[in-house]
């Protein structure tokens, strides 16, 4: 993938890229996957597997053009104008988390903070974390956002993050822990690490090794375990986003980490359509036609803080 991303940048790069992939067989392979990734997310033309494009479904889609056109620009009229009437309590529900905070960052910040311990936290962009040292225990609390924690061994003193209800207790390892609208979510990039959560109707306990991710719903309480590759661990350190069957929903709230102002979704057919991909988080823009592109949808700029993602 950097590879990929580094000749989209740099085509000049052609050659180095060809002589890499003729060094290893499984650097060949490697390429084909990521190539077959990129397609998904519309840098390629990729092939529709849900969408229909029947003869009929195209003559549906030309009759209702024009309405389907005056109604958008009401829509969009309608939104922006909430966005503006609202911006107040938006700014207020962005900064509420942070109140308290001991470390925070704000939009497309990342930020590594050494603890006391030797532990290193790395926080995401709109993130905050308190924290709280004993001589029996080390505690951090998640109060908004995604951190990866790199926590210095010590059998002695367990180190502890909670998030929500969620807690996650280690000696010494290194793995994420994320806050989303809807879910909790711990991913593991090495060593073991134990998970507990008690809000659900039935409790969760489980270890978690390198690889392993475990899912929160924070409606339902509901649990779900995974395996994920070791290197997408924290991407975002490394300003790349993978998802793998993830909503757009979903994608756009990280997306929204790292784009200043707001990225509001019209469509909520759109919103609910499954993706995989690597995203740029580096150019978040870029990252959001790319994320709409399969579908046939767009990226209206209303002004450079406000995006509307809809279906055409």
């Amino acid at each position: 993938m950097d590879w990929l991303l580094r000749v989209q940048a740099d085509p000049a790069l052609g050659p180095a890229l060809d002589e890499w992939r003729a060094a290893d067989p499984a650097h060949a392979r490697a390429w084909e996957q990521a190539s077959r990734t990129w397609e998904l997310i519309g840098e390629i033309p990729p092939v529709y597997e849900t969408r229909r494009e029947s003869a009929e479904y195209a003559k549906s889609r030309r009759d209702y053009a024009a309405i389907r056109g005056h109604r958008r620009t009401f829509a969009l009229g309608m939104t922006a104008a909430a966005l503006a009437a609202c911006l107040s309590i938006v700014v207020l529900s962005t900064l509420m988390p942070h109140v308290g905070a001991d470390y925070a960052t704000s939009t497309a910040e990342l930020r590594d903070v050494a603890l006391e311990d030797g532990s290193t936290v790395h926080l995401a962009p709109r993130s905050a974390i308190v924290t709280r040292f004993t001589k029996e225990r080390r505690s951090v609390r998640l109060l908004d956002g995604e951190a990866f924690f790199e926590v210095a061994p010590n059998k002695d003193r367990p180190f502890v993050v909670e998030a929500d209800g969620l807690s996650v207790t280690v000696v010494g390892t290194a793995f994420d822990v994320r806050m989303s609208a809807d879910l909790l979510t711990v991913d593991v990039a090495r060593g073991t690490v134990a998970v507990s959560y008690r809000k659900g109707e039935r409790p969760l306990d489980t270890r978690l090794t390198v690889g392993d991710r475990v899912e929160v719903n924070r409606i339902t309480g509901a649990g779900r375990q995974s395996e994920i590759p070791e290197e997408t661990v924290a991407s975002w350190r490394d300003h790349r986003l993978f998802v793998e069957g993830a909503s757009v929903a979903q994608v756009v709230e990280e997306l929204r980490r790292f784009q200043a102002g707001w990225i509001v979704i019209a469509d909520s057919g759109l919103a609910k359509r499954r993706v995989t991909g690597l995203y740029d988080l580096g150019d978040p823009k870029r990252a959001l036609r790319a994320l709409v592109r399969p579908f046939g949808g767009r990226v209206r700029e209303l002004t450079p803080l406000i995006h509307i993602l809809s279906e055409d």
